[in-house]
Order: C-alpha cells, then structure tokens, then sequence
C-alpha cells in the first residue's frame, strides 16, 4: 500500500540525500533511519515529517554551506556536464536555450522566469537531474575536499559562525512572542516560516527580512497593541 504522504517522504529523502559526505555519517544514518521509520508509518503527519526536513538541515547546514563553496569554486564545469546528461534532448534543448537567456538550474524550485519556460513535467525531470548529477560529482568533490581540506575547514568553521548568528536572530524573534499574547500565534508562524530556510529544499535565509520582521513587531508591540 502506497503512503499517504508520498510526496512530502520524497522531500526527506532528498533533503539528506543533500547532505554532503563531509557531514558527519552518524548522524546521516540517524536521519535515514528516520525516513524508514516514517515509511513504514502509515499515521506518520506532515508535521512529523516538515520537523525531520528542518532537523536535518539544521544539522547540516554549515557543512553544506562549505561544501557548496567549494562545489561552486571546483566542481561547477563538472556537474553542469553530467547534469546534461540525464536530461531528454527536448529538455536539454529548452535548458540551454533557458541558459542563454540567463537561467540558473539553481532556481529550479524557486524562480518564476523557471516556471515559465518548463512544463511541470519538465521541472520533476529537471529535479530529477540535479539529484543525479550531484550524485554523480560526488567522487570527483572528495579528491577536491581532501586536496583544499585546509580551505574546506576554514569555510567551515565561518559558516558555522553565521549559523549561530542566523539562530540568535531568529531566536530574538521568537522572543518577542512572549512579550504579546495577542500576537504571539502571528509572530511564531513568522519563526516556523524562516526555520524553514535551514531545509536543504526550501529557499535559503533571507536574513534582511528576518531583521525587517524584527523591527515591525518590536514596533507594533512598543505602541501598546498588545491586548
């Protein structure tokens, strides 16, 4: 019997399937060990498996911000070439006619100028490759962490910096809702929404509007519209 909740266990698998190998392997296993637990949970909620999305890229964001950069500086001639590989030549032709203009496959879960130009079809193809492809770079970034491992763990260590300055920020919002119990549902929807941009296929932080939501509420609860 089929899940219930199909699609949102394909968002998980491929959130740690994300995870890069520099992460630590423990852990991954904890996390794929979830997904089979939840998989063979037909009460399993959304809500269970939205959390797990979150934990795991929490725990994995810094080293994924580090690998990535080392990915972008290394490795970007490399995946664009197997990334182009697994695509059908009608959504090739499309995509390279989509670069031209100055698409990113990057934007592929995200950007409008993206959803315009590929089918929906297209889109779950495009995914598709990306996976892959990355899959396919894997052994090729290994050789490229082990001879700039100096470089990696300098990119590590300041991103695992910016996480904790991305948590305190985040965590002075959610402290505002203490401050209004009428506004509080509002202000920790807010929180739930930007902890969402740890997940490996959510859009990334947008600290400014964290820092803008910050100021509003400050501002709203500083004129008194607390009750």
């Amino acid at each position: 019997m089929a899940h219930p909740l199909q699609n949102e266990l394909f968002l998980l698998k491929k959130s740690i399937q994300g995870i890069p190998f520099t992460f630590s392997k423990q852990e991954k296993n904890k996390l794929e060990d979830l997904l089979t637990r939840f998989e063979k949970d037909q009460n399993t909620s959304p809500q269970d498996i939205e959390k797990a999305i979150v934990q795991a890229g929490r725990q994995s964001w810094s080293y994924r911000k580090a690998y990535e950069e080392m990915f972008t500086n290394y490795a970007q001639a490399e995946f664009e070439k197997y990334f182009k590989k697994h695509l059908k030549p009608a959504t090739l032709e499309k995509y390279i006619d989509f670069q031209k203009k100055g698409g990113n496959v990057k934007d592929f879960r995200h950007g409008k100028e993206f959803e315009q130009a590929f089918t929906a079809e297209e889109n779950l193809e495009i995914e598709q490759a990306f996976f892959d492809a990355r899959q396919d770079v894997n052994d090729f970034m290994k050789e490229v962490v082990q001879k700039n491992q100096v470089e990696y763990d300098e990119s590590l260590k300041i991103y695992a910096q910016k996480q904790k300055d991305l948590e305190n920020i985040i965590q002075s919002l959610k402290d505002l809702a203490v401050k209004s119990e009428k506004w509080a549902p509002e202000i920790l929807d807010k929180v739930g929404r930007f902890e969402q941009g740890w997940s490996v296929v959510e859009q990334d932080f947008d600290e400014d509007k964290i820092r803008h939501e910050i100021e509003y509420w400050q501002g709203v609860i500083a004129n008194g519209d607390m009750e």
